[in-house]
């Protein structure tokens, strides 16, 4: 991603957001779903440029900009959001760390601390039950860096497990609602699933962003299971399949000698 892409990434995000601001609020409107795509490009960034623009004076707005999406009416907008500049602020917090022998400009400084606090805001709702849900998930995203090869380590390592877990509890939470109800038993499927120690494949998709936390919420059971039980399940299909094809075949033949010796 270049510079100019950034920008007016950043920019179609912020009229979005002030547009549906202005608007009903609803998740399914128009500029609720531009606001979130742009926001979602703009994670894929490159560290390097990503704290270079957040942190420069010509570019004031985007420092600025973060409450006008972490405190938006729109629940899917303010979750993007605290994600994106959680991001944000690891990126900034890392480079200050690779230069913490060089004197750290007092803007910068005072941004990344707004930048901690926003963090800390994002990894709670206030919600007992939703903020359990986040602690589980997470607690299952964090053992993806120790399942994968080797060559697959640097990329695992790369993501951060507290943004991926809040983004699925937000989905989750905006799909099903809350924890209670006949809704339990979804949540239940969904948090088994995800901390199955013979599902490995299941969170490191979702850790990845192979399968979205909306894509997540609307898998079946069979769907999130590990691939040893999905292939047994395919089994006992074609199995079944099989026998009644043959269960078929036999009424078409015993139908056939019947008409025959009548």
């Amino acid at each position: 991603m270049e510079k100019q892409e950034f920008l007016e990434l950043f920019e179609a995000a912020t009229k979005a957001a002030k547009s549906a601001a202005r608007g009903d609020g609803k998740s399914s409107s128009p500029a609720v779903s531009r606001c979130v795509e742009a926001m979602v490009r703009l994670k894929e960034a490159p560290e390097s440029l990503a704290c270079e623009l957040v942190v420069d004076r010509k570019y004031p707005q985007i420092g600025k900009s973060h409450g006008l999406f972490t405190e938006h009416k729109n629940p899917r907008i303010q979750s993007e959001g605290k994600i994106l500049y959680s991001l944000w602020l690891r990126f900034l917090y890392a480079t200050g760390r690779k230069h913490s022998s060089r004197p750290r400009d007092r803007t910068v400084v005072k941004k990344e601390k707004k930048l901690v606090e926003e963090e800390m805001v994002s990894r709670t709702t206030g919600d007992s039950n939703r903020d359990k849900v986040r602690e589980i998930l997470h607690k299952s995203l964090s053992k993806v860096a120790n399942e994968v090869v080797v060559g697959m380590k640097e990329g695992v390592v790369s993501c951060d497990s507290w943004s991926v877990a809040a983004s699925v509890e937000s989905a989750m939470f905006e799909k099903l609602g809350s924890f209670e109800g006949t809704q339990k038993i979804k949540y239940r499927s969904i948090l088994f699933n995800m901390g199955n120690s013979s599902n490995p494949d299941l969170r490191r998709k979702v850790l990845l962003g192979e399968i979205s936390g909306e894509r997540l919420v609307t898998m079946e059971k069979e769907e999130m299971a590990s691939n040893k039980i999905q292939l047994e399940v395919q089994k006992i299909k074609e199995k079944a399949r099989d026998k009644e094809e043959n269960r078929v075949k036999s009424m078409i033949l015993f139908q056939s000698d019947s008409m025959i010796m009548t």
